[in-house]
């Protein structure tokens, strides 16, 4: 739909009101309380899990280990057998949900998984040292799944336990020496940036492309980020580099989130690097800089802002 809509406005057949209008309709953005009702979904969702990571913690001693993984194992298999029998068949655009509390259901499930998991490599311990094979595997199922159910809150729990997988194992292997696991969630978070600018020109899940983008960019710049707190670290000019391109690509595709983030990181890691320097001049000094250069950041920020939604009406 995104795609016809976008052709339709190219050949000017659709005004961008017009265009907008319909985007509205296929998102279901129109409907009253349609944000609010999503954030409660999500909310009851998280109440449950947290509610069922507090039982599981002080009814331990109550209910046996067995009891507690049956039922924790028999709630995420409902919370599947739900998804696979009201969800629409595999497509490789954009579906519909069944149901406006399938994604959370969905999302419930994930998280029982979670916990059934880490309950039993808490209790027995079966892969010892190896225990972040759990968000290695996790992370592959909650991908696959965010595909078949075309869900992209799970596609970002499936990264971000990859991601954390990737850091745990790449530090205790000393790979990049004292640098830890910061190189591996740099390229990372790349890969991941890279992804997302393919999946928009990709037939498989376009709209993934948002998830991807968003997702690397953050990871990449935030690790980064960590180390680029002086003008004489090497991060310092390797982060100015890729926020630069970034706010590049951003400007030629109008695309202001990540253009904010890109502005965001450098300011971040430029205002540090600023108050390092003037450290021995006093707090009276640094606060000045800190207020005079944020309002400059959020100027820049609103022009920008500006700029992109004229181009794109």
């Amino acid at each position: 739909m995104d795609e016809f809509v976008a052709e339709l406005g190219a050949k000017g057949v659709l005004s961008p009101e017009a265009a907008r209008r319909v985007a509205e309709l296929d998102d279901r953005s129109h409907l009253p309380l349609a944000r609010e009702i999503h954030a409660l979904l999500y909310l009851g969702a998280a109440l449950i899990l947290a509610g069922v990571g507090a039982t599981v913690k002080d009814r331990l001693d109550q209910l046996g280990p067995m009891t507690i993984l049956a039922a924790v194992g028999l709630a995420a298999a409902a919370c599947f057998a739900y998804c696979f029998r009201s969800a629409a068949p595999f497509a490789p655009g954009k579906t519909e949900s069944p149901a406006a509390a399938f994604d959370y259901v969905l999302y419930l499930a994930c998280g029982l998984v979670g916990i059934f998991f880490s309950y039993l490599e808490w209790k027995w311990k079966p892969l010892g040292s190896w225990w972040d094979l759990y968000l290695f595997g996790s992370g592959l199922l909650f991908v696959a799944l965010s595909y078949r159910f075309d869900n992209r809150l799970v596609l970002a729990t499936g990264l971000l336990n990859l991601a954390s997988w990737l850091g745990l194992r790449t530090g205790a292997w000393h790979l990049f020496g004292s640098s830890g696991a910061k190189p591996a969630l740099i390229v990372y978070g790349a890969a991941l940036a890279a992804i997302g600018f393919a999946a928009a020109k990709s037939e498989l899940k376009p709209h993934f492309e948002g998830t991807y983008r968003t997702l690397g960019v953050h990871l990449a710049l935030a690790t980064l980020l960590a180390d680029a707190t002086r003008l004489s670290h090497p991060q310092y000019c390797l982060l100015m580099l890729a926020c630069a391109a970034l706010g590049a690509r951003s400007m030629s595709e109008r695309r202001f989130d990540t253009f904010a983030a890109a502005v965001g990181y450098a300011y971040l890691a430029s205002l540090a690097s600023v108050i390092d320097l003037t450290r021995t001049k006093g707090a009276d000094e640094s606060l000045w800089i800190m207020l005079f250069s944020a309002g400059g950041v959020i100027a820049v920020l609103l022009w920008a802002r500006a700029r992109f939604k004229e181009a794109a009406s």
